[in-house]
């Protein structure tokens, strides 16, 4: 506590971190197992990375490894700690971003999640700062499995037995990481970024007014993992009930105007919908207009697609990309999104605009009744339909997000 602001001024003593510090406090005098789940952006990486240089100053010859999420990542972070050893008058005999060396033997090794650490061997600290970069990776059951296989195969087979795991990190999943090493036994302490109390973590930096309006904004699922250390599975209900708009409460100018769309060609009954959603978004709501839904052929669904507005947004991957040039062949032009996550994960913004009014439905409409039972049915997990809503993912996510940096007013 005392040196991370003796050694940089501007920082003030981490006592919401409390925990993290007396982990590595504790870790000098007896191997320490430890999982630590904290919000983003409440200064557990400084904390760790002062924690190195504090180490090597009292035992410069203990051998310590730094994890995160990735090797260039990993650099970044030594170098911000370079800055703190040069202030703490810490000795090196050689000092790169991946390695420090003391002239007594000790120092750190700096990687990410699946580098190398063959032939180094751990008898001070391994800490792990972040594991994932992103909600993609989070999602990626084939991440989370190799970033285990590394982590028990690699990582923890270089610890010696008087060495120490710290796993300091922002929750994502509850299979993650942290989640395996909790199920598996390891001490557990969760920092909530609001405590039971209802207080904040950090009321000095991140008060509670600003955390409750980031929750509103990024949505109950990232709110309970990110900065609550409670990662929900998939299978609950995602869109709650809807809000209604007044007939003269539809905006009539000043609006910008655009689709969402969401294809799929077959006439089996049993197969996906294509699917437009043209909607209204001003003064930060949008108004849904019109709804279009059906088992058609490419030709049909382009000559529907071409009575809706531009700009047409749409999340394609893989072949979904050849059909938007068929499309265009058409003469029906759509924007596609890069679909860098599963449709639960795309619907989340979508989800969160829904539940706070800021996505909004006349109170009849022929479409109304299909639209409301596939959203309120929306879990994301085997849905039987789930066109709709990707295709107001996609509305949403471009009206609210893209163009805004070039938008086109009525």
């Amino acid at each position: 506590m005392e040196f991370i602001p003796a050694v940089s001024p501007g920082l003030e003593p981490p006592h919401h971190l409390a925990p993290v510090v007396e982990a590595i406090e504790r870790a000098e005098r007896e191997p320490v197992r430890l999982v630590i789940s904290a919000p983003p952006q409440h200064g557990k990486s400084q904390v760790v990375l002062h924690a190195l240089v504090w180490s090597l100053l009292r035992n410069p010859r203990l051998r310590h490894a730094y994890v995160t999420y990735a090797t260039q990542f990993a650099r970044d972070q030594m170098y911000l700690a370079q800055a703190i050893a040069e202030r703490a008058g810490l000795e090196l005999a050689t000092e790169t971003l991946d390695r420090w060396r003391t002239p007594e033997g000790g120092g750190v090794l700096a990687t990410g999640i699946g580098g190398p650490l063959t032939g180094y061997a751990v008898d001070g600290m391994l800490i792990v700062d972040d594991y994932v970069k992103n909600r993609a990776e989070a999602e990626s059951a084939t991440y989370r499995e190799r970033t285990w296989r590394w982590f028990t195969s690699t990582a923890l087979t270089r610890v010696h037995p008087q060495g120490s795991v710290i796993v300091v990190a922002t929750r994502w999943h509850p299979d993650d990481l942290a989640g395996r090493l909790i199920e598996g036994g390891w001490t557990h302490v969760n920092l909530p970024a609001i405590r039971e109390d209802g207080t904040p973590l950090w009321p000095e930096v991140r008060p509670l007014e600003w955390l409750n309006d980031l929750r509103r904004k990024i949505g109950e699922y990232d709110w309970a993992a990110l900065y609550m250390g409670q990662p929900r599975p998939k299978g609950g209900a995602v869109f709650r009930e809807p809000h209604y708009y007044e007939p003269g409460a539809l905006p009539a100018e000043g609006y910008r105007e655009a689709t969402g769309v969401d294809l799929a060609y077959s006439r089996r009954t049993s197969a996906d919908y294509s699917v437009a959603i043209r909607g209204r978004y001003h003064d930060g709501k949008l108004y849904l207009t019109e709804v279009w839904r059906g088992q058609v052929e490419a030709r049909e669904a382009a000559r529907v697609l071409s009575t809706f507005p531009e700009p047409r947004y749409w999340y394609t991957g893989g072949q979904e990309r050849g059909i938007a040039d068929l499309m265009a062949s058409l003469g029906v032009r759509i924007h596609t999104i890069p679909a860098g996550a599963d449709k639960f994960v795309r619907a989340q913004p979508a989800a969160t605009a829904w539940n706070d009014g800021r996505i909004l439905v006349p109170k009849n409409a022929p479409w109304l009744s299909p639209l409301l039972s596939e959203l309120m049915a929306f879990t994301g997990l085997e849905d039987a339909h789930d066109d709709q809503v990707d295709a107001l993912a996609a509305l949403w996510d471009g009206v609210a997000r893209i163009s805004q940096r070039r938008s086109v007013f009525v």
